[in-house]
């Protein structure tokens, strides 16, 4: 399944409803966001890893939050220079763990593709 082909944004809103997704192609990044627009509870944060592995390409922090701290916003290069300086398999998945203290809330599988 290929979301996005015609490189327009969209929302995924995840199924429990405590989280809402969004990419935005103008300025490649995902913004993960409280469905109810409260702001970001502390301890927090969006992990980014390699599939079926603790390796972590990145993290959120506090730099990640937007304004009114109610979402992160991940800038896909950063992610992207993260990469470049990990040794890869050949074909890579994914894994975005949405982690509340150090308890993962939710789980995103998913590959970066060309086209």
């Amino acid at each position: 399944m290929k979301l996005n082909n015609d490189r327009s944004s969209f929302n995924i809103k995840l199924a429990n409803n405590e989280m809402t997704f969004f990419f935005n192609p103008l300025t490649d990044t995902l913004t993960f966001s409280m469905g109810n627009k409260k702001a970001v509870k502390s301890g927090f944060v969006i992990e980014i890893t390699l599939k079926n592995s603790s390796k972590v390409v990145f993290t959120t922090s506090d730099k990640n939050l937007n304004n009114d701290k109610t979402a992160f916003i991940i800038p896909l290069a950063d992610v992207s220079a993260s990469l470049k300086s990990m040794k890869l398999p050949s074909k890579p998945k994914y894994q975005i763990n949405i982690k509340d203290k150090s308890v993962v809330k939710d789980k995103i599988l998913f590959e970066f593709t060309e086209k």
